[in-house]
């Protein structure tokens, strides 16, 4: 045990020395926000409220990671009237005055900009000035309150084991609370190390959690039934300790919650490096596509091509409703759907696929009746399917049963998807859809490096972090 300990701490010293971000890098970031505060600060002292324009996020909490350093810029305004009309119209002044950086309009709770800036990824965020928390009117009003809570709670030596357990979330794909992820976000990873003190000790409690698991800051309570009346049935319970209304871990879902748990017991149990940085495998498309012949399943989805400019959050909660759509209808036709997954260049295209199982249906299905003595039963059932001409049968087998077999309508998850493309692919945004199998992916596989990685994940299965260890 003792060996595994002296292990443990040796990795995070040597992730540390490629996870901490150089004094230079931080000092880019707080110039950068100084040079955009400058450009729209005249706007916003125009409009005569109250304001202040302030740097939220982890830069600012000292908890972000070399080479990710992003800003998050909050303009602060005391206006008690502020509707959405009048923050598209206080965007749109500002993207104006920063139109050399290519400003994009993306929408959260409301509207917001992002800028890339020589690489590093701006938001600018428009938000109520709210003096207590009781006055927060929408999700990102809440912000400042979180940037000065984890300042104040989390010191020098302890914004380091914040970035070791997010680079190790990052890393198992489990970091993020957008939709597309459905983990942990930046704010819930620091209470986590505020809860547990350290990384080891996060990952320690981490790999003994069980849904639902309760984790509270103030210990209000020690029935977990307390919880699960006021936030209701999560996997994870973590109220917020600046506004104990709301569940800072309501984001994580049930599969993003499993994969912590079994990878911190695994970088416990086999502790290694590789759990921070992973090195994916690519393997060529003949290998991917003998993988799936000796596994006699089809891959079959949709390619969807959607409006250039929607926020990824928007277009990934739409994928996420057609594929459990489509989920659904493949199993209605009586095919098994093995896996599924959505890749989407968080641009203007995205796929939605399915690993089904079998590739072809027998043409016919057997489809049982009712006993011969139920009368009426009967009566209904022969006069429905008696001298239909793709009906195989009535007989009667050895129970006493009526027994038939029917035609498919459908033998393949292709024809079935097809069939089914208005009712799955009902998404807002799309420009259009085609239902495809796994050989129509071959020239994207062959363009797109990032699509190459995440194919191999989807047919490959195992995550890589399973397999590793020392």
């Amino acid at each position: 045990m003792r060996e595994s300990s002296d292990l443990i701490k040796d990795i995070c010293n040597e992730v540390l020395k490629y996870i901490i971000p150089s004094s230079e890098e931080t000092s880019k970031a707080y110039e950068l926000f100084k040079i955009i505060k400058s450009r729209i600060e005249g706007i916003v002292k125009e409009l005569g409220f109250p304001y202040s324009i302030t740097l939220e996020g982890s830069v600012v909490k000292n908890t972000h990671l070399r080479g990710e350093t992003d800003l998050d810029i909050f303009i602060l305004i005391r206006n008690d009237k502020m509707s959405q009309e009048w923050l598209e119209e206080l965007i749109d002044e500002i993207a104006k005055v920063l139109s050399e950086y290519k400003p994009r309009k993306l929408y959260a709770s409301h509207p917001y900009i992002r800028l890339d800036v020589n690489g590093m990824e701006v938001d600018i965020v428009p938000a109520y000035m709210a003096y207590s928390i009781e006055e927060v009117k929408t999700a990102v009003d809440r912000t400042p309150f979180h940037t000065r809570f984890i300042r104040e709670r989390l010191h020098d030596e302890k914004v380091n084991e914040v970035r070791l357990l997010k680079k190790f979330f990052k890393s198992i794909n489990v970091y993020g609370a957008e939709i597309k992820v459905e983990g942990f976000s930046g704010y819930l990873t620091e209470l986590l190390i505020v809860y547990y003190g350290s990384f080891i000790n996060a990952l320690h409690g981490i790999a003994n959690w069980s849904p639902p698991q309760v984790l509270d800051i103030n210990r209000r309570s020690a029935d977990v039934k307390d919880y699960i009346r006021i936030y209701g049935e999560k996997p994870l319970i973590v109220p917020d300790p600046v506004d104990p209304r709301r569940n800072a871990a309501a984001a994580v879902a049930l599969g993003s919650f499993s994969k912590a748990v079994l990878a911190a017991r695994t970088f416990l149990e086999r502790p290694s490096i590789n759990f921070f940085f992973p090195q994916p495998a690519t393997s060529s498309w003949e290998v991917l596509n003998n993988l799936i012949e000796i596994r006699q399943t089809s891959i079959v989805g949709y390619m969807v091509n959607y409006a250039v400019g929607t926020s990824p959050d928007i277009i990934w909660g739409e994928l996420k409703r057609g594929l459990r759509r489509g989920i659904n209808v493949l199993r209605n036709h009586d095919f098994v759907v093995v896996d599924y997954g959505i890749w989407c260049d968080e641009v203007s295209r995205a796929l939605i696929l399915y690993e089904v199982t079998p590739p072809k249906l027998s043409t016919y299905k057997l489809h049982l009746g009712p006993k011969v003595f139920r009368v009426d039963d009967t009566d209904k059932f022969l006069s429905k399917y008696l001298g239909q001409s793709d009906i195989v049968g009535p007989w009667i087998n050895e129970y006493g049963e009526l027994v038939i077999m029917k035609r498919r309508k459908y033998v393949t998850p292709y024809e079935v998807l097809m069939n089914g493309v208005r009712d799955i692919i009902s998404i807002k945004h799309i420009i259009s859809c085609s239902v495809i199998t796994l050989n129509d992916l071959k020239q994207l596989y062959l363009s797109e490096d990032n699509f190459k990685v995440w194919l191999n994940s989807f047919i490959r299965k195992k995550p890589l972090w399973l397999g590793q260890g020392t």
